[in-house]
Parts: C-alpha cells; sequence; structure tokens
C-alpha cells in the first residue's frame, strides 16, 4: 500500500467527494457528475487519480464504465495509513543515529569528554554516554564518582550535577546510582 499516494489523491475535495459517493454505490461517469455537479471530464480526471492510487477500480458493463471504491483500500484505517508510511520514519531513525555518533566524536576524544556541550539535545546525548561508564546496580560514594568522572572530564562536580537534573543519575541514602 502506498500511503504517501493515498493521501495526496483524497486531498483534492473533488477526489475526496467522488471517492465517497463509490463508498456508497458503484457509478458511472455520468452519474458521478450529475450528483457532484462536477464537468463529465473533471470527473475523469479525477476518477484517473484515485485509480492510480489503487483507490478506485473500474469494470465495462455494456457500453458503461463502472467505478467503484476498492474494498481492501477502503476498509485501511488512518492509523495504518500512517503507520504505512513508517517504513522512510526508519531510515529517518538511522539519519538521526549517525548524526548523534558524529556529534558524540565530536565531544570525545580518546575516551575523554573535551567539553560539556550547550545546546540541550547533544548535552543529553553526550550526558548519556558518560552515564554509561556506570553500573547500573551498584551505588558510587560522591568521592568515588568523582574519581571516576575525572578520568572523564577534568570537572566531576559539573557531570554529576548535569547528570542527576538529566535523571541519569540520583542521590539515595548518600551514595549516587544510574537510573
Amino acid at each position: 500500500m502506498q500511503s504517501l499516494t493515498i493521501l495526496k489523491a483524497l486531498s483534492d475535495e473533488s477526489r475526496l467527494n467522488i471517492f465517497r459517493l463509490l463508498l456508497e454505490r458503484d457509478a458511472y461517469i455520468e452519474v458521478i457528475s450529475e450528483r457532484l455537479k462536477l464537468a463529465p471530464s473533471t470527473v475523469s480526471f479525477h476518477l484517473k487519480k484515485l485509480v492510480e492510487a489503487g483507490l478506485v477500480s473500474s469494470k465495462k458493463d455494456q457500453y458503461y464504465t463502472i467505478y467503484f471504491a476498492v474494498p481492501d483500500v477502503a476498509e485501511v484505517s488512518l492509523r495504518e495509513l500512517v503507520l504505512g508510511a513508517g517504513i522512510k520514519l526508519k531510515e529517518q531513525d538511522k539519519v538521526e543515529e549517525q548524526y548523534k555518533e558524529k556529534v558524540l566524536k565530536s565531544f570525545f576524544k580518546y575516551g575523554k569528554l573535551v567539553k560539556v556541550p550547550s545546546q540541550k539535545m547533544k548535552r543529553e546525548w553526550v550526558l548519556a554516554r558518560v552515564s554509561e561508564n556506570l553500573a547500573t546496580n551498584k551505588s558510587y560514594s560522591p568521592n568515588d564518582l568523582k574519581e571516576l568522572l575525572q578520568e572523564i572530564f577534568p570537572d566531576p562536580g559539573l557531570l554529576i550535577t548535569e547528570m542527576n537534573a538529566a535523571g541519569l543519575i540520583a542521590l539515595h541514602d548518600g551514595k549516587y546510582k544510574r537510573c
């Protein structure tokens, strides 16, 4: 199913009205033209777009071509249409992940943090990467945490404050734990 093609086809009011009519009953160009007060050539143009989108099909009946809404496509929900366009979202996620790695490489040299970014999103990425140095089920005294973070960045106090504010670590009973 081509979600974007379907959505584009239905974005025109005349095509939407034609499709709505065909959902109710099958019809030929002259009937559609009369009911919607459109010229037959206009109806024909819009029907061609709906057929190309896979929303409408036709069959011959003696001298007439009868148009009808394609039942399978007519039953598709808006949710399915939007999620069907999700293939491109996966591609975008990949591009975003590549960008994130590029950003992280620019702030880390030889495993050490060069500086804490001022831009919020980049700072969150950097802090999340720093927090990966902490064990998940281990508690750290303030001094132990400072020593560990000192190996990554010259101002461990800043990292502790930022990671705490970002919800990456929490202080419980005088010890820090990775969240």
